[in-house]
């Protein structure tokens, strides 16, 4: 298989060349000494509107891959044979992330021989293999051309729906062979297959048939005599707003959003309601008789197609793993004496990750580290570092626990939450609230403006920073959290190469590393954090007027009623007789103290001062 490039010359000459698919996808590796892509992009970029760029563009070599060409003496480029192989093109892209997942989207599908950026550098240009079910590729060009415009449409109609972006035609309808071609691009990691498996095309009956609606086509605003056929208003308001625009749905925060077509990397912004009013206007003064609410209505609905930033990131970086341990290199930016750091880091790293996955619709991501240190030792800026700057929108550190829908909500809808300056959230919110929400697999929250409450898959993973070590208010709710006292500065200059650390993530969850805890790793925790417990005033009575034996012989077992009476004595009036249902949990709650059953109710074994 050759591919045909001319080249015109300045004084209108064409010069013919041909190329194999290998040494055409090692070419376009790199630019020409003149840099003429790079320049030409560059130009395309800033002056896409000039006539002197477009003057400059035929210059640049043109690219036929459909077919081999021949050149007569009289200059005229005719037909030679056919070599198998549509073109399709994606355009209208901004921005690395969505050149690199077209190609690799591409890259899924058997029958794509290459996939490579086009010379704007906002295209993807896809060679499908194709081939005649039942016979061989035609010799003739009008046999040719008629089997190439059934094969672009089949192509077209297979791989429209897989593609993340919408397919743009090249150039005219009734594309033959010779004109369906590209100039010459530049892509240092072109996709090549040349195992691809021919889609086999069935005779032009049967592919119009198959294709039927497929392509909207173009439709020119009628006159006031014309009669109108039903939905053609709405059909020219669809391709007037693609015109300029583009949209998608962000099915995490559950709203559309728009990106105009002028421009190289202008982002993604939200239709917000200025932006539907705009929209509405501009096709009203294009002279389209359409109103707000059909506009409102193609914005919201199924038609406009559905992305999840999480999964397109991961899907970006999946599989690019280079070995290196990027989670312990991260992990040992955080000076700790405590030696299980390293491993409950990434067993929390890898369980934040599964959980925007959604692999345990079971369980969520239960456990939060807590870093604990004073003032000035860059846990924030650590927390924040986490998530890579494409999701970064997923991280929120001003969270009002006391507002409760709103924590819902935001479980829904971020990423990693940071409950910065932990010690400033009550005992009675730690030990209900908290405890519960951080533990939650799925959401019941009501939409705004929603008419009923509906369950949600969390999201959210959390974790904490403290300026104080005794804040852990609920012992029972102590292994939701991982206790880690700095001893000095996070080191925040450290390089995190996001891409290596989510890739080694992914790695990880693939072969079932486990990234849950232990009843083992739970009861370290637990211990480990002992030290961070805050002790209330009553328990600090307690201590002062009996310590726990180590055995009956030591000791006698007394009701929680008893031994509060004891400590009332000691503490005076200001230990009211309301605290003794909370006394009784904390007692129940002691990890050491030893407890019996009887007529009296629970006994505790204690031993008086």
């Amino acid at each position: 298989m050759k591919l045909t490039i001319i080249r015109t010359e300045r004084n209108q000459k064409r010069r013919l060349s041909m190329r194999t698919l290998e040494n055409f996808i090692e070419r376009i590796q790199i630019d020409n000494a003149e840099e003429e892509v790079t320049r030409m992009r560059r130009d395309l970029i800033f002056y896409h509107e000039d006539d002197r760029v477009a003057e400059r563009l035929k210059a640049v070599p043109h690219i036929y891959p459909a077919a081999e060409m021949t050149k007569d003496a009289d200059d005229t480029i005719r037909f030679k044979q056919m070599n198998g192989v549509v073109l399709l093109s994606v355009g209208n892209l901004q921005g690395p992330d969505e050149l690199q997942l077209v190609k690799k989207t591409a890259q899924m599908m058997p029958s794509t021989l290459a996939a490579f950026i086009g010379i704007s550098g906002r295209s993807v240009k896809i060679l499908v293999h194709v081939q005649p079910m039942d016979t061989a590729l035609p010799v003739d060009e009008a046999s040719a051309n008629r089997f190439y415009q059934d094969a672009y449409a089949l192509a077209a109609r297979i791989y429209d729906p897989i593609l993340p972006y919408p397919l743009t035609r090249i150039g005219k309808e009734n594309l033959t062979p010779m004109k369906a071609g590209f100039r010459m691009p530049l892509d240092k990691e072109p996709l090549l297959n040349t195992n691809a498996m021919p889609l086999l095309v069935p005779d032009s009956a049967l592919v119009a048939r198959l294709c039927t609606s497929h392509v909207m086509p173009s439709i020119a605003v009628d006159d006031d005599n014309t009669e109108k056929t039903p939905g053609q208003e709405t059909r020219q308001l669809i391709l007037f707003l693609q015109k300029d625009y583009r949209f998608r749905f962000n099915s995490v925060m559950g709203y559309t959003e728009y990106s105009r077509n002028n421009g190289y990397d202008t982002g993604w912004l939200p239709v917000d309601e200025r932006m539907q009013n705009r929209l509405a206007v501009e096709a009203r003064l294009s002279g389209l008789d359409v109103w707000d609410k059909d506009v409102t209505r193609y914005l919201k609905s199924g038609i406009i197609r559905e992305y999840n930033p999480i999964h397109e990131y991961l899907w970006r970086v999946k599989g690019s793993w280079d070995g290196k341990d990027h989670i312990g290199k991260l992990a040992a930016c955080v000076p700790t004496d405590n030696p299980h750091w390293p491993k409950w880091f990434r067993t929390w790293l890898l369980a934040m990750v599964a959980q925007w996955l959604g692999k345990s619709r079971q369980y969520g991501n239960s456990v939060a580290p807590l870093l604990i240190s004073r003032q000035g030792y860059n846990k924030s800026t650590f927390c924040k570092s986490l998530i890579p700057n494409e999701l970064q929108w997923g991280y929120n550190d001003n969270l009002q626990m006391n507002e409760k829908k709103s924590v819902l909500q935001a479980m829904c809808q971020f990423l990693l939450i940071n409950l910065d300056e932990f010690n400033a959230i009550s005992p009675k919110i730690q030990e209900g609230f908290l405890k519960n929400v951080i533990q939650l697999a799925s959401v019941k929250v009501k939409r705004p403006y929603g008419k009923h409450v509906e369950d949600f898959p969390r999201l959210a993973s959390f974790i904490a920073t403290a300026n104080m070590t005794d804040i852990l208010a609920d012992p029972s709710g102590s292994r939701r959290f991982i206790g880690i006292e700095l001893n000095g500065p996070i080191r925040t200059n450290v390089h995190i190469d996001h891409d290596q650390l989510y890739a080694q993530i992914l790695d990880a969850l693939d072969v079932n590393e486990p990234y849950w805890f232990d009843q083992e790793q739970t009861d370290l925790i637990m211990e480990s954090n002992r030290q961070f417990q805050r002790m209330s005033p009553v328990e600090q009575y307690f201590h002062e007027c009996f310590e726990i034996p180590m055995g009956e012989e030591e000791g006698e077992y007394m009701t929680s009623a008893a031994i509060f009476d004891v400590v009332k004595q000691k503490a005076g009036s200001s230990l009211r007789l309301s605290t003794l249902n909370h006394f009784g949990r904390t007692l129940t709650n002691m990890p050491d103290i030893q407890r019996r059953r009887s007529s009296k109710g629970t006994e505790y074994l204690v031993k008086k001062r």
